[in-house]
C-alpha cells in the first residue's frame, strides 16, 4: 500500500462539519501559465465527492469508502491535465459527507476534503472557497435501513442557486474553507482501483400510471435518474426504482428494508435535475402530482470500472440465459467493494466474495482482478485483533466463522484468487493471521473441533444444515492451504500445529461423521456436508460413488452452497451430472423475467445476489474444461462432450482476449 503525501494541502469544509448528510460545493479559481503535460491530484474526503474543471466532469462519485488500515482512509489519483486551459481555470467539487456507517463504509465522524496538486501548485486550504449546497435539504420518512450509508437526496429547485461547474457562476456569496486538523481521519493510503466508470445519457423509455411514471431500463443496473418536467412549483415528486423495498433473506423473510430514494420538489416553470446519487434497479418509479409534466427522462448508467471480456454461449438458449444473468449478477456486485447485493446491504460479506472470485478471473478484465485483491487485503488488514470477519470495510462487520474459514481455503477467495494470480504477495500477507484465526478453535476429546459460534454461527440458510460436518471439514480445508501458503512463502514455523490439527480433525469424521452411505453428525443427510468433505480432501475416491448417490437425491443447499455441491461433483469426475442438477435447480432463476439471479430458489429475498452466481464459474472451469498453471500465460481447454453442440466463449488469457467457437 503506498501512503500519500498532500504535501501543503489541509483538510478543509465549510464552519460546520460535524452535522451527518451535509452536501456542500467547493470551487477554486486559478491561471495555468502553460498546460502541462500531466497534472495529478490526489484527492480524499469522507465520504464522495463529484469533480469537475471548466464545467467539464472529471470525476464521477470519487472517494473510496474508509477503511485502507483501521483509522485510516483512501486517497484518489486524478490526472487533471486533458481539463485544463491556459489561463484561467475553475475546479469545482460537489462533497457528500454521509455522517453514518453501513454495510461497506465507516463513519469518521467528521466531514472533510483535502486536494493536491503539486504541478500546478494547488493545495486546499482558507483560498478555497466553500459553501454548503442550499437546495440539498432533509427529506421525510421513510429513510434507508441502517445496512446502507448516506441517506436520501432531498432537493428543493426553489432554494437552488444554479450551476456551480461552470466558470462563470458567481461565487462571491461562498465563503472561506475552514482548515481542519487531522485528528479523525488517519493516513490515506493511494486507492488501488480505477475511477468509476458512467455511460453516456441514455433516453429512458416510460409508460405513464395514474401516480406518475414508470421508466423501463434495458438491464438491471446502478444508474443515476436525469429528468426535465413543468410545474407550478412545490410539488414534490419522489424517485426510486423497483429495488427500492427488498425482503431479508431466507430466515429474515418477513423483514423488509429500504434502499435510498430521491425527494425532488420543484420550482415554477422548467425543472431540470441530474441527480449525483446513483440507484439500483431495473426500473425507475416516479410519482408525482397532475399538475407536473414530465418532459424528458434519462438515466446514466454507472459502475466499477472493468470491461466484460468473457462470455460463454452454446446451442442451449436457457443455458446461455443462466450465464448472462450470472455475468449480470457478478457486475452490479462490484463497485468500492463485493456487495452482496446492492438492493439491500451492499455488505462485503466474504462468503459471497469466495463464490466470485473465480468469475472474475473468467470474464473481467485485469481491473476487476484489483478488486479482488482490495477484498482480501481489507479481510486480512481490517481483522478484530485475530478474528477475520466479513463486511469490511463497513461499521456492521460481522464474524460467521463458516463464512471465514471457507474464504481461507483452496475453493474460497484466497486459494481462487492465488489459483489465478500466483500472487506470493497476498499469501505472505495471510499466513499468519490465517494461522493466529485457526488457533481460536479448540478441539473436544474426540479431536473434533468445539464449534465457534463468533457473531453468527451460520453456514447456509434453510432446513438440515449440518453444522458439525461442514464446520470442521471447512477448517480443514483452510489449514491445508494455510500449509499451502507456507510451502510457497517458505515459512514453516505453523506447520507442526496445522498438520496435527488436520490430522486430528480428520480421524475425528472418518471416526463419528461416516456412517457407511454418507458423512453425518446427526439423523439427517446434509448434501452440502458431503460435498465438503470432498473438497476439503477428507473423503478418499473410493467413496466417491455413495456421497455422489447423495448429492443427486438430497437438494438442502440454497443458491450459495449449491456452487460447493457443484464443485463437488465436477471434482469427483461427475461433470454431467452436475450439468443436469444445476440446469434442474436453476430452471426458475434462468426462466423468469429478471436479467439477474435471485437469492434463493425457493424464498425470494433480493432479486440480485452474489452467491448465487456460480454457473458461470461451473461453465468455464468445468463444462470448458479451461485451465492454466501459470496464471494465463499459458492455458488448456478441455471440454465435456456431449454436453453442447457448439461453444462460442471469450475469457482473458496473458493479457488478450481469447475467442473459441468449438463444436
Amino acid at each position: 500500500m503506498v501512503k500519500v503525501d498532500f504535501g501543503r494541502a489541509k483538510w478543509i469544509w465549510t464552519k460546520d462539519n460535524l452535522t451527518a448528510d451535509q452536501k456542500i460545493v467547493v470551487r477554486k479559481k486559478f491561471v495555468a501559465e502553460e498546460v502541462p503535460a500531466s497534472a495529478k491530484a490526489y484527492i480524499a474526503c469522507d465520504t464522495k465527492f463529484w469533480l469537475w474543471i471548466n464545467g467539464e466532469l472529471v470525476v464521477y462519485e470519487g472517494g473510496v469508502f474508509r477503511e485502507s488500515l483501521p483509522g485510516c482512509g483512501y486517497a484518489e489519483e486524478v490526472e487533471l491535465a486533458p481539463y485544463l486551459k491556459k489561463g484561467e481555470n475553475v475546479i469545482a467539487a460537489f462533497v457528500w459527507f454521509f455522517g453514518n456507517g453501513g454495510r461497506n463504509n465507516v463513519n469518521s465522524g467528521e466531514a472533510g476534503f483535502v486536494f493536491s496538486c503539486e504541478s500546478l501548485g494547488l493545495y486546499s486550504g482558507e483560498d478555497f472557497l466553500v459553501c454548503e449546497h442550499p437546495a440539498y435539504v432533509k427529506t421525510g420518512a421513510p429513510h434507508p435501513a441502517y445496512l446502507y450509508g448516506g441517506d436520501n437526496v432531498g432537493f428543493d429547485a426553489r432554494l437552488d442557486f444554479g450551476d456551480f461547474t461552470e466558470p462563470a457562476f458567481n461565487d462571491s456569496s461562498f465563503e472561506q474553507a475552514t482548515v481542519y486538523e487531522n485528528w479523525v481521519w488517519g493516513d490515506s493510503f493511494l486507492s488501488p482501483l480505477p475511477l468509476l466508470w458512467t455511460a453516456d445519457e441514455q433516453e429512458l423509455p416510460y409508460e405513464k400510471t395514474t401516480e406518475g411514471v414508470i421508466g423501463t431500463l434495458p438491464y438491471a443496473m446502478t444508474l443515476s435518474v436525469c429528468f426535465e418536467l413543468e410545474a407550478e412549483g412545490g410539488e414534490v415528486i419522489d424517485i426510486r426504482t423497483d429495488r427500492y423495498t427488498i425482503n431479508g433473506g431466507p430466515g429474515d423473510e418477513h423483514h423488509q428494508y429500504n434502499g435510498h430514494r430521491i425527494e425532488y420538489t420543484a420550482a415554477a416553470g422548467l425543472n431540470s435535475y441530474k441527480c449525483p446519487m446513483y440507484l439500483y434497479g431495473e426500473k425507475v418509479l416516479m410519482t408525482f402530482p397532475d399538475t407536473v409534466k414530465l418532459k424528458k427522462l434519462f438515466f446514466v448508467e454507472s459502475g466499477y470500472n472493468t470491461k466484460l471480456i468473457g462470455s460463454f454461449k452454446t446451442d442451449n438458449k436457457l443455458f446461455n440465459r443462466l450465464i448472462e444473468k450470472s455475468i449480470r449478477t457478478l457486475y452490479v456486485c462490484m463497485r468500492n467493494n463485493f456487495m452482496d447485493c446492492p438492493d439491500r446491504e451492499r455488505g462485503q460479506w466474504i462468503g459471497d466474495v469466495s463464490v466470485q472470485a473465480p468469475q472474475v478471473f473468467f470474464v473481467c478484465d485485469p481491473e476487476g482482478v484489483k478488486l479482488l485483491k482490495k477484498s482480501i487485503m481489507d479481510f486480512i488488514q481490517l481483522r478484530k485483533d485475530d478474528v477475520l470477519v466479513g463486511n469490511v470495510p463497513g461499521q456492521h462487520f460481522s464474524e460467521l466463522p463458516g463464512q471465514s474459514l471457507v474464504a481461507l481455503s483452496d475453493v474460497g477467495l484466497l486459494g481462487e484468487y492465488y489459483r489465478y494470480t500466483l500472487d506470493e504477495e497476498v499469501l505472505q500477507l495471510a499466513l499468519e493471521p490465517a494461522v493466529n484465526y485457526l488457533k481460536l478453535w479448540d478441539l473436544d476429546e474426540r479431536g473434533l473441533l468445539v464449534p465457534r459460534k463468533g457473531n453468527w454461527y451460520w453456514f447456509d440458510h434453510l432446513w438440515n444444515v449440518d453444522a458439525a460436518v461442514l464446520e470442521n471439514c471447512s477448517y480443514v480445508a483452510a489449514a491445508r492451504f494455510a500449509l499451502k501458503m507456507a510451502e510457497v512463502t517458505g515459512r514453516h514455523e505453523f506447520d507442526d500445529f496445522l498438520q496435527k490439527r488436520v490430522e486430528s480433525i480428520c480421524a475425528g469424521i472418518e471416526k463419528y461423521f461416516w456412517k457407511g452411505k454418507y458423512y453425518a453428525s446427526g439423523e439427517f443427510v446434509d448434501d452440502r456436508a458431503n460435498a465438503l468433505t470432498v473438497l476439503a480432501g477428507v473423503c478418499p475416491p473410493e467413496r466417491f460413488p455413495k456421497v455422489r448417490t447423495i448429492l443427486l437425491s438430497v437438494f438442502n443447499a440454497t443458491t450459495y452452497m449449491e456452487r460447493f455441491v457443484l464443485k463437488a461433483l465436477c471434482e469427483m469426475g461427475y461433470i454431467e451430472d452436475a450439468y443436469h442438477r444445476m440446469m434442474s435447480r436453476y430452471y426458475n432463476l434462468a426462466v423468469n423475467e429478471n436479467s439477474t439471479l435471485w437469492e434463493d430458489f425457493y424464498i425470494l429475498g433480493t432479486r440480485n445476489h452474489a452467491w448465487s452466481g456460480c454457473p458461470l464459474e461451473i461453465a468455464f472451469r468445468y463444462f470448458l474444461g479451461l485451465k492454466t498453471e501459470d496464471a494465463f500465460k499459458t492455458y488448456t481447454v478441455d471440454p465435456v462432450p456431449g454436453l453442447f453442440k457448439e461453444i462460442a466463449c471469450s475469457f482473458v488469457a496473458g493479457g488478450e482476449k481469447v475467442e473459441l467457437h468449438l463444436s
